[in-house]
């Protein structure tokens, strides 16, 4: 997209891609270009966490416990699934973003002033534009929620409805700012490869590279404990605590519970579609731990100690980067992203043959590594490529450089296509054609 100056339309080797919205790419675009191609991509999901965490801070120490400010962005901060979907290109922390900041702003208009439905709004259009129309979907079960179970009741009258309008014009406008651009140059490609086999299909099961089937229900429940430990060791002490006179906190706990059953009904299921359960768990944990600190004002009390979050966000930012930086190597992406470097620094045109699984069996939900097609490799190679399992296309092509898995040519096939081989890695080969 930055080689072709685009903004509208997402493009992956030379043609639309409509697998996810624009919001990721618009501030990814940027942060490539100051950044580079290792650090840059990843930027936006680190300014996601960062703002998460700042969200949560401000909204603590306005509505929770005193004291709880300081524990929900640490408690977030150190949770094992924010921890590691925050230093990867996906679209779900920005996606958390905004609903955070959409369920957070709309408490504030119910508690507090209904102008904040306008913030409410345009937080919702930029969900759109980071994951599709699911991102209402996921507002609405803690915002229906609040709207019929919230003490201060329903937001009524004149300045509560012109908020309501207001914020429904700027979400949409947010929402047009990208959805009619690209539907007036994509017409009936956007609407079938973007809303319904990325979007509809996907919550419905027709994604099957990303579905399990009937035996996923239970699917979820260890991924979110373990991505939220070392806090996910303490849902007794969050439960006790979960009343309160306004509700807020019943809010809260509708907010991580219809969420998390949500995506234990949908479909297609991967490990990081259950993160927008994190900021509310950490409100609730951070309200609970202020809690019990209050009132433990003697020394046989059991007392929280701030060491607590910083060793636990030490912890698990070593274990995360490790274990990333590990699988990296492991799995031979460092391997294949320094092929395709060596290629792109040569010079001349690079040809992917045949890196796609093999297997018959397309899904993805098992415990399994599979091969992929490795997509990052264009980012790296900063062109297109041909890409194709048909070796004649190949002949035909004529590239410079042939760039597959050591399995997927034999010697014979190299010295017939006059190539030879420049660098022969453990899992992937860099063929030289002269």
């Amino acid at each position: 997209m930055n080689r072709r100056g685009e903004w509208i339309t997402p493009y992956y080797n030379g043609q639309p891609w409509f697998e996810k919205p624009i919001l990721l790419y618009w501030i990814a675009k940027p942060c490539l270009w100051l950044f580079g191609d290792m650090w840059g991509p990843r930027i936006p999901s680190v300014l996601a966490a960062a703002a998460i965490y700042g969200l949560l801070y401000w909204f603590a120490r306005r509505r929770l416990t005193p004291g709880a400010e300081i524990w929900a962005p640490l408690i977030c901060g150190s949770s094992l699934l924010m921890v590691g979907a925050s230093r990867m290109m996906l679209t779900d922390p920005l996606l958390v973003l905004c609903i955070t900041a959409a369920v957070i702003t709309y408490m504030e208009a119910i508690y507090d002033r209904p102008q904040w439905l306008v913030a409410t709004g345009v937080a919702l259009g930029a969900g759109v534009l980071a994951k599709g129309p699911v991102a209402i979907l996921l507002f609405l079960i803690p915002a229906g929620w609040a709207f019929f179970r919230a003490k201060p009741g329903r937001p009524t009258g004149p300045a509560s409805m012109a908020s309501f309008a207001l914020g429904v014009v700027a979400m949409m406008a947010v929402i047009a700012s990208w959805y009619v651009p690209c539907y007036l140059q994509n017409r009936e490609t956007f609407v079938q490869k973007f809303l319904i086999e990325q979007n509809l299909n996907r919550f419905t099961g027709g994604d099957t590279a990303h579905t399990i089937g009937p035996a996923s229900l239970p699917y979820y429940f260890p991924i979110l404990f373990l991505g939220f430990l070392p806090w996910s060791l303490y849902p007794r002490m969050m439960w006790r605590h979960r009343k309160d006179e306004n509700g807020m906190r019943g809010i809260l706990w509708a907010w991580a519970i219809g969420i998390f059953v949500f995506f234990t009904l949908s479909g297609a299921k991967l490990v990081h579609y259950v993160m927008p359960c994190i900021p509310p768990l950490s409100l609730l944990m951070a309200d609970a731990v202020a809690q019990v600190n209050r009132v433990a004002t003697s020394p046989t009390n059991r007392r929280f100690s701030l060491r607590l979050p910083i060793i636990a966000t030490v912890t698990v930012a070593i274990i995360a980067n490790s274990v990333f930086f590990w699988y990296y190597g492991s799995s031979g992406q460092a391997e294949a992203h320094q092929l395709v470097r060596k290629a792109r620094d040569a010079g001349g045109t690079v040809a992917f043959y045949q890196l796609s699984r093999r297997e018959k069996d397309q899904g993805t939900g098992s415990l399994k590594l599979r091969e992929t097609s490795l997509p990052s490799l264009f980012l790296y190679l900063n062109s297109t490529a041909l890409d194709t399992d048909d070796l004649e296309k190949i002949r035909s092509a004529h590239p410079r450089w042939i760039f597959t898995r050591r399995n997927r040519l034999s010697d014979d096939e190299i010295a017939g296509l006059g190539g030879k081989i420049a660098v022969d890695g453990t899992s992937y080969r860099l063929i030289e054609i002269q």
